[in-house]
């Protein structure tokens, strides 16, 4: 038993899975899986045979999700992708998304850009950039300060974060209250298109109040 450790198991069944399998002429192949189910009669759970064609719990074969890989390093589309396989988009993005490992960057550049951004299901991330190069330094699930902080002192030695001079971010309030911990030596940069909208929406009111003060509506 792989809970308690008891060698004798008993039969108890077969579970028929359904799973999606390659072929030699690419068209959509499915085969019917019958896993032999074991009770153990010292803890009394019951566990499935396993094989390597397919992960538990899974309907989409091993070698498919392989393919899909080497397909999108192709940089071939999603619906591309879910066509050749014979799988619906849907599935091709979640196998995607539970393979891609993003690695950080292994130095940080001395000047950095924060952001977010909406992902998946109206969820936001952060984002880190190089304010130089644009390239991508770290993207990280959600926003948190406390995800954000972790990060970078998981990753990055104190000497390595004293390098970065300046960090590029909008007026996002909570971020300035972890860059000097996270920091030490980086001044915060407010990015200039948002103080060109803030200036602007300022202007917008002013304007609005002039015209309302004035009694021809033409």
């Amino acid at each position: 038993c792989p809970l308690c450790g008891f060698e004798a198991l008993h039969p108890n069944g077969f579970y028929t899975a359904h799973v999606r399998v390659l072929n030699g002429v690419e068209m959509p192949t499915v085969i019917d899986l019958h896993k032999q189910r074991w009770r153990c009669h010292n803890c009394y759970p019951t566990v499935s045979a396993k094989t390597p064609l397919v992960q538990p719990n899974h309907t989409i074969a091993a070698h498919m999700t392989e393919r899909i890989m080497k397909l999108a390093h192709e940089r071939l589309p999603v619906k591309t992708i879910a066509r050749i396989i014979g799988i619906s988009a849907s599935s091709v993005q979640r196998i995607i998304d539970q393979n891609l490992k993003l690695r950080p960057a292994r130095r940080l550049p001395t000047r950095l850009c924060f952001d977010e951004f909406r992902s998946t299901h109206g969820m936001m991330s952060f984002i880190c950039l190089d304010a130089d190069s644009h390239h991508l330094i770290a993207l990280l699930g959600d926003r948190f300060n406390r995800t954000i902080k972790n990060f970078f002192i998981a990753h990055y030695s104190l000497a390595e974060r004293t390098r970065v001079q300046t960090v590029t971010m909008d007026m996002n309030a909570a971020y300035q209250t972890i860059i000097h911990e996270v920091f030490p030596k980086a001044q915060v940069v407010i990015d200039r298109f948002h103080i060109i909208q803030l200036a602007a929406r300022a202007l917008d009111q002013v304007r609005v109040q002039a015209l309302k003060q004035l009694d021809d509506k033409h």
